[in-house]
């Protein structure tokens, strides 16, 4: 399976979240209010005038994917360029693993793709990078409370502005 096919079969960020039990899409308005953009990286994501087809892969209970895609979410909404379409763990880890020859496959896992669905930046794996510089136990509680999200409005920003 090709990565335009695996796009194509991709749900929403809406109705993927809709396939989580309450809990789960409960927190996304709870995220979603802790994304505290500066005025400066809301008018670098509009600004970016490429379309980009992203391709994610995770899990409505993954709590790394609550507040990372909650984070491109909002990308997709101030930018009309962007698109986002989210397939499985399952079929992520069956399918673009082996595209991108990747080890070990967490999620959120974030490709970015052009309008030809062809990879065109970095890939977000699982958290920002200024997380995964800590022990994550000893940030795990602020973490979940949504602290690091400007981290990753940072790696998103990063990752299309190549």
């Amino acid at each position: 399976m090709d990565i335009k096919t695996l796009y194509s079969a991709g749900m929403n960020f809406e109705a993927f979240m809709g396939t989580g039990i309450k809990s789960e899409r409960d927190r996304i308005p709870k995220n979603y209010s802790r994304i505290a953009m500066t005025k400066e990286q809301v008018e670098r994501v509009k600004n970016i005038e490429k379309k980009i087809n992203f391709l994610v892969s995770g899990e409505p209970w993954c709590m790394d994917f609550q507040l990372n895609v909650t984070v491109l979410k909002r990308f997709c909404e101030l930018n009309a360029n962007f698109d986002m379409a989210i397939i499985t763990k399952a079929r992520g880890e069956k399918f673009l693993k082996p595209i991108l020859g990747v080890e070990e496959f967490k999620v959120p896992f974030i490709v970015p793709l052009s309008e030809e669905f062809e990879i065109s930046g970095e890939v977000f794996i699982e958290r920002p990078k200024e997380v995964k510089k800590h022990v994550y136990e000893d940030i795990k509680m602020n973490y979940l409370k949504g602290e690091y999200l400007n981290y990753t409005v940072q790696d998103l920003i990063e990752m299309i502005s190549k």
